[in-house]
């Protein structure tokens, strides 16, 4: 004979309920920085204090002030107040914006899927898709610069370039600038729709979107960054770690290219710089992650 698992059901303001999820608990408190070996021990031990209560159901004020309670008495009052803030900012329901660019093979992708992962953002859009969708509508002959990487735009230029200038990144740039158009067209329906939103890619260029940072920032919590690997030999490993990741993928293709996409690490680095916009290393992926979300979260508490 079988024994039901008994569940705590938290009910929120709008009489919306759910089972307590030990999960949710501890990914919540490591949003703001709470290590796992404090934020998973508390979890359960707001599990077992729900489950010692008569009834089967809790308001979420009530599971949030348990919350609070332990955070302080293990962690102390500023990880308990940080995270009464994101949890009273997460109410109000201000969408989150996370622009996340870096050169091929820096770990855009990796860090953008876990951001929004910890943050429980369900819509995480690489520039890269965008390009492909608008290579269908417009063939080589008309842009040809969309039917290329970005590394290897400079064969897709149609006029020539000045011997003063970098071939590679004046192509570069100019594919950013038309991908830009697919990029601003999705942020904004995203936040008329009022929904959060991670895009990564090698187009999100710092700088490129100033016009528009302004208006993203009356209607969201936005977070631009860049993320870097500075010495060649760790980014040039990434692309063999990609190899056992995904077979089906070729490194030979991006190795070839190296030194065009190191070049274009470094102008992404100097845009950076001139913009003002911080630049994240990746030597360790769990660091840069945490890194982002502290952004998000610091963007988010003091933007309401």
């Amino acid at each position: 004979m079988t024994t039901s698992r008994r569940y705590i059901w938290v009910e929120d303001r709008r009489a919306t309920r759910l089972p307590y999820s030990k999960f949710v608990m501890a990914s919540s408190m490591m949003v703001v920085g709470v290590e796992p070996e404090v934020a998973y021990p508390l979890a359960e031990s707001i599990e077992e204090e729900l489950m010692a209560r008569p009834g089967d159901h809790v308001r979420v004020d009530e599971v949030v002030g348990i919350a609070l309670e332990a955070l302080e008495n293990a962690a102390g009052p500023g990880p308990a107040a940080r995270y009464a803030a994101w949890v009273e900012v997460r109410r109000r329901g201000r969408p989150i914006l996370v622009l996340l660019g870096g050169a091929t093979g820096v770990g855009k992708s990796s860090v953008a899927a876990e951001v929004g992962a910890r943050l429980r953002i369900n819509t995480v859009l690489p520039s890269d898709a965008i390009r492909d969708v608008m290579r269908q509508i417009l063939p080589a002959p008309l842009a040809g610069i969309l039917h290329v990487s970005s590394f290897e735009a400079d064969e897709a230029l149609r006029a020539p370039v000045p011997d003063d200038h970098d071939a590679v990144l004046v192509a570069f740039r100019q594919q950013a600038e038309v991908v830009a158009t697919g990029i601003r067209g999705l942020v904004n329906r995203a936040l008329r729709e009022e929904t959060d939103l991670v895009m990564e890619g090698v187009h999100v260029i710092p700088g490129l979107f100033d016009a528009d940072l302004d208006e993203w920032r009356e209607r969201a919590a936005v977070t631009h960054a860049m993320l870097g690997v500075a010495d060649p030999g760790v980014h040039r490993a990434h692309f063999l770690t990609r190899l056992e990741r995904s077979p089906g993928r070729v490194p030979q293709r991006y190795l070839d290219r190296f030194q065009e996409i190191r070049r274009i690490e470094r102008y992404l680095r100097r845009t950076a710089d001139a913009a003002g916009t911080p630049v994240v290393e990746m030597a360790q992926l769990d660091d840069a992650i945490q890194a982002v979300v502290g952004m998000v979260v610091d963007e988010l508490i003091g933007s309401v």
